[in-house]
């Protein structure tokens, strides 16, 4: 495990040696907010310059936010893009559209870029099965479909940042169960359930983010995390049934010793942006790096090869080992193709005004 302290460091180092420019998708609640927060602080007031986009629906819960941000970073500009349900594809096309235009003006005359990009959007939610007007199961969509076309919306902005762009997905790392190869859109009435839509979400964030992290070398590095238990207000979700809350209610005097806080949360999620712990995918001859005293070891890819680009890691910062999930098997087989031409294609299908039925 990477120590607290060296997160603490490591991440004011980061954030306070260059102008940073970021975007956020789910940061009025729950883990996304504690990351921004986290964000502002580590900037703070000796940073070079910071910029936020922090995409969500409600204005009050971003204007609550971004009080406390100021006060942190008092320097910094967050900048609301307001988007109803990013399980629509197409508002996620809105809400880039939005940011590319903004960062275009407000980069004044040097590159328009995103240095970091944080996805936390989708509930923790036992509701039935329902597709979107787009025809993806609405949960599986903000989970995955809207977190990936969210980076290759906005690639041209990643691959204009001057040091590797860093993407975070925050959902379920390591926690692959089964994978539904014959039915990649999970419209069977067998696999809609909670934690198959997390197994299979889980296996194709790691095929996807490999694809993009082989295809921009050295300008793209790719974490998706499991953040494990943490208390946030997610488990009040109206999603959540009732009998749940009473048991966490009843639990929680022993779950607060098994959970992380959101603060050290958000400061673990924030090191996952470390150049030095996860570069973009190019050849690694050390497996150590360093920033003036803080020391730090390369992480080992979801591909199993140290500095690959994508990982997949725990909250903890140390890559997650599931040997029953099959990757191996599985790439031999083609099956991280299959999932980027299945994503590509739901892409293009919802862009062209159509219904996914796939």
């Amino acid at each position: 495990m990477v120590q607290l302290r060296t997160v603490h460091a490591h991440n004011a180092a980061i954030f306070q040696s260059r102008p940073i420019v970021a975007v956020f998708a789910g940061a009025t609640a729950g883990l996304g907010e504690a990351t921004l927060r986290a964000l502002a602080a580590a900037h703070g007031t000796k940073g070079k310059g910071l910029r936020v986009y922090i995409v969500g629906r409600k204005r009050e819960a971003f204007q609550r936010i971004v009080s406390d941000c100021n006060r942190l970073c008092p320097a910094g500009q967050f900048i609301f893009v307001q988007s109803p349900d990013l399980s629509l594809l197409g508002n996620v096309d809105k809400a880039c559209d939005e940011i590319t235009k903004a960062e275009q003006e407000n980069a004044k005359g040097e590159p328009a870029r995103v240095d970091l990009l944080c996805m936390s959007q989708g509930d923790f939610n036992f509701d039935e099965y329902k597709e979107t007007q787009e025809g993806i199961e609405w949960r599986y969509s903000l989970l995955y479909h809207s977190r990936m076309k969210f980076v290759v919306n906005l690639l041209p902005l990643l691959r204009a940042s001057e040091s590797p762009a860093h993407v975070i997905s925050v959902f379920g790392a390591g926690k692959e169960g089964d994978l539904h190869l014959d039915d990649l859109s999970l419209r069977g009435t067998k696999v809609r359930g909670l934690l198959n839509v997390r197994s299979h979400t889980a296996y194709l964030h790691t095929f996807f983010m490999e694809y993009l992290a082989a295809q921009n070398p050295g300008k793209l590095s790719l974490v998706h995390v499991y953040p494990g238990l943490v208390m946030t207000a997610a488990f009040n979700n109206p999603g959540v049934p009732i009998w749940f809350k009473a048991i966490w209610t009843i639990l929680t005097p022993i779950t607060k010793l098994l959970t992380t806080s959101p603060a050290e949360a958000g400061e673990r999620i924030l090191f996952l942006a470390s150049p030095l712990r996860f570069p973009a995918r190019q050849s690694t001859e050390q497996n150590t790096a360093k920033d003036g005293a803080i020391e730090v070891g390369v992480a080992k890819g979801s591909d199993g090869k140290v500095g690959s680009g994508a990982y997949a890691v725990d909250i903890s910062g140390e890559a997650v080992e599931n040997e029953k999930a099959g990757y191996e098997k599985y790439r031999k087989e083609g099956v991280g193709e299959k999932v980027v031409a299945y994503t590509l294609k739901a892409f293009e299908v919802i862009k062209s005004g159509k219904v996914f039925t796939e």
